[in-house]
C-alpha cells in the first residue's frame, strides 16, 4: 500500500511524516534494516520509530499495525 493512499487515514494522521513513511514501508513487509538503507537512516533510528509508531497506535507488532492503518481506527 502506498503512503499517499494512507495519508487520509485517521490513525496515520497521528504519526509524523517520517513515521508515516516508515509505517507504510513496514506494512509492505520491508525489514527495518532495508527501510533504514532506503531512507538513509540508521537501523536503530528506524527500529525506534517503529516502536514509537506502535505506541502511538496502541499496537504491538506489524500485523496489528497493518490492521490499525487499514481499518482507519
Amino acid at each position: 500500500m502506498h503512503e499517499n493512499m494512507l495519508s487520509g487515514n485517521v490513525a496515520m494522521q497521528r504519526l509524523t511524516p517520517a513515521e508515516r513513511l516508515v509505517a507504510a514501508m513496514a506494512m509492505r513487509g520491508t525489514p527495518y534494516k532495508s527501510i533504514a538503507r532506503a531512507l538513509d537512516k540508521s537501523p536503530a533510528t528506524v527500529r525506534n520509530q517503529l516502536h514509537m509508531i506502535y505506541r502511538k497506535l496502541g499496537v504491538s507488532n506489524r500485523t496489528a499495525l497493518s490492521c490499525a492503518l487499514r481499518s482507519g481506527d
